[in-house]
């Protein structure tokens, strides 16, 4: 791209952008104002309304509990005790009477109660009263009293709850369908309100139970005014009843009242909120209790507020009301429109002014990239100019010198680079070579180890000399081979076979064939406790080998009835072991030489100076790390000794090279 066209861009950008993004920025903030405004609005409303239904309730709940302390009810309370039992009482009829006399006018008086019923102990129904109407006894039972409705004896369950209500307060819950207040099939919408009777002897002698029909709820919720012309809807939340759970009590826009349930036979409309906008809706609403809830067709926003008009209950209801989703973004449509009528006239005018500012500072910097092109080329004696006013062009200058002092000091890494590849190069051979001689030197050693056998044969048995001295040549031919074969496993560099491996199991049974080396040693192996059903892939073999070089070199540097711990820790994605001796550390001025094949502070029949080496081959080929460090945990006075840590991956994992980790705190010969 050329310079005047990014300058071109670069204006357009500073000068455009801004000032869209600006409006763009007022115009949302006064949108999200709008919507706080709107959302406030609605609280109010919905407080308010929730305000008078919940006085409403109230008020309902007080006439039940003047009902349950009436004289005309308290009178009645031996009489509904006999009846429970299937006796009746002398005077039930005219207490009746009074009862029927007194709750019909209580209705004409009170607007809005639906139906009074006064039960029995055993949940029979004695009195009832529906809308200023008194219903007749005309149900015969087993026992000689008459109801008003039939035995309802079958339903367990509705008996159990009346006999666990508290009673000393009003409870409420759904009666069954079979009570028939409403149309067939149909939930009403509001609970129904029960009152436990207690006689003088504290004991239940009947239920009085109330059902207002919602009539006076639909007045409040038909005249109150409705925000922004929104849609009201009464949802029930009632987590103990599936049946009511999401039942829809109330909707504007579908005529649904309270009283619906007892009105007309027409088939009733949809009354559940899990069918709105697929269930999401609800969802949102069981989550948040308060809030606002967007349709996944962007078309309608629901404010819901959840309100419990049930002490003592866990059923609720949601109040929602329903705006139009875009009655907060269409005000702002026409403004951010014309922003891009705005946007077109600045580009024509930024195309004038980038097309002058291009010529006036594009020739520098184009003079600048030229001599740039030379010094590239090799003519690295034409000078950089500095006269430019510009501040960046001069910076740039400044950059191109920083540039060449960069491409020196990487010329210097690329040649310690190299020199790193180089060495790695000679270790290779020497690799190589030590097989070749570790091959070529075994075959003599074998030969001198035959006879070695057979002259010892031959050797008369008086003759403790020789046989001495054939003794101690057949023990240098062995050390010669132990020295050839480790140089031969040095040079291999196998790669391990993994599989999965029991690592409590595994580590015993390496340990169980230390023990007769730490035997002789007067050395103690102790195996602390493994983690239990661990298993991680690795070649058993070859961290065997590690496992015994490691526990070899910690024999070696023990003291006489010196302690080796050795304790195996399974990780989330590896496994450590650790290997600790009671010697007196690692010397600083071998710390560093420590992984080095062939190095060795050993006396001259113990070791090759190959162990280390080819376990640390081992370990970086499982893709793990070895290290030794001096320790500093609690012990006998003077016993450091030495932490050997293996970390290996659980799982196969690509072999890694890095540098070993050793670190010093007191000298001591090498373990």
């Amino acid at each position: 791209m050329r310079l005047p066209v990014s300058i071109f861009l670069w204006t357009f950008i500073a000068t455009l952008v801004p000032l869209v993004l600006l409006v763009w920025g007022v115009t949302t903030y006064s949108e999200q104002r709008l919507q706080k405004e709107i959302s406030r609005e609605v609280d109010e409303n919905v407080d308010s309304l929730i305000g008078e239904m919940s006085n409403r309730m109230r008020y309902e709940r007080e006439v039940v509990e003047g009902i349950g302390e009436s004289q005309e009810i308290q009178t009645m309370l031996n009489a509904l005790m006999a009846s429970s039992v299937g006796i009746r009482h002398p005077e039930l009829t005219s207490m009746r009477i009074n009862a029927n006399r007194f709750l019909a006018g209580l209705q004409r008086t009170v607007p809005g109660l639906g139906s009074i019923r006064i039960l029995d102990a055993a949940g029979n129904t004695v009195i009832k009263v529906t809308l200023g109407r008194v219903a007749s006894p005309a149900f015969e039972s087993l026992g000689q009293v008459n109801y008003v409705e039939e035995e309802f004896d079958s339903n367990s369950a509705f008996l159990d709850k009346l006999r666990n209500l508290p009673s000393d307060q009003i409870s409420f819950m759904s009666l069954p369908l079979a009570f028939g207040d409403t149309l067939d099939e149909r939930e009403p919408s509001t609970l129904y309100a029960v009152r436990p009777l207690r006689n003088v002897d504290d004991r239940t002698a009947g239920y009085v139970v109330v059902n207002t029909f919602g009539e006076q709820l639909d007045q409040i919720l038909s005249f109150s005014p409705r925000p922004r012309e929104g849609k009201l809807m009464v949802i029930e939340h009632n987590p103990g009843r599936p049946d009511r759970d999401g039942l829809l009590l109330f909707n504007d826009q579908t005529d649904l009242d309270f009283v619906t349930p007892f009105e007309n036979g027409d088939e009733p409309p949809q009354r559940y909120a899990q069918r709105i906008d697929g269930g999401g809706l609800w969802q949102d609403a069981i989550a948040h209790s308060n809030g606002a809830y967007l349709d996944r067709d962007a078309e309608s926003r629901y404010y819901f507020q959840e309100y419990h008009p049930y002490p003592n209950s866990l059923a609720s209801w949601f109040v929602v009301v329903k705006l139009p989703a875009n009655i907060t973004t269409a005000p702002f449509r026409d403004i951010r429109l014309s922003l891009f009528g705005f946007g077109l006239l600045a580009l024509v005018m930024s195309l004038l002014i980038a097309g002058l500012g291009a010529r006036y500072f594009s020739r520098p910097i184009t003079n600048l990239s030229e001599r740039l092109k030379h010094f590239a080329d090799g003519d690295r004696d034409e000078p950089i100019p500095d006269d430019s006013r510009t501040t960046e062009v001069r910076e740039l200058q400044t950059s191109f010198r920083y540039l060449t002092e960069q491409l020196a000091e990487e010329a210097r890494r690329r040649d310690r680079a190299e020199r790193k590849a180089l060495q790695q190069a000679k270790l290779a051979s020497i690799g190589e070579m030590a097989a070749g001689i570790g091959h070529e030197i075994n075959n003599p050693l074998n030969n001198i180890l035959t006879l070695t056998r057979l002259i010892e044969r031959q050797l008369p048995q008086e003759d403790k000399g020789l046989t001495s001295d054939m003794t101690d040549l057949r023990a240098e031919a062995h050390r010669a081979s132990r020295i050839v074969r480790g140089v031969m496993n040095f040079a291999r560099q196998m790669p391990p076979e993994h599989q999965t491996v029991r690592v409590a199991e595994w580590l015993s049974e390496v340990v169980d064939r230390m023990e007769p080396e730490a035997m002789e040693a007067d050395v103690h192996l102790a195996l602390l406790s493994s983690t239990a059903h661990c298993e991680a892939e690795f070649d058993p073999g070859q961290m065997e080998q590690v496992a015994a070089n490691l526990i070899r070199n910690a024999i070696h540097a023990s003291p006489v009835g010196g302690h080796i711990l050795i304790q195996a820790e399974c990780l989330e994605h590896s496994v450590r072991l650790e290997i600790r001796d009671e010697g007196s550390g690692l010397p600083a001025e071998v710390i560093d030489q420590i992984f080095d094949p062939f190095f060795t502070t050993k006396a001259v029949d113990r070791g090759t100076g190959l162990g280390l080496s080819i376990s640390l081959g081992i370990v970086q080929h499982h893709g793990g790390e070895l290290s030794l460090e001096n320790r500093a945990d609690s012990g006998p006075p003077g016993a450091r000794g030495v932490l050997a840590s293996v970390l290996l991956p659980r799982h196969k994992a690509r072999p890694r090279v890095t540098q070993p980790r050793a670190d010093t705190h007191l000298p001591t010969t090498k373990p």
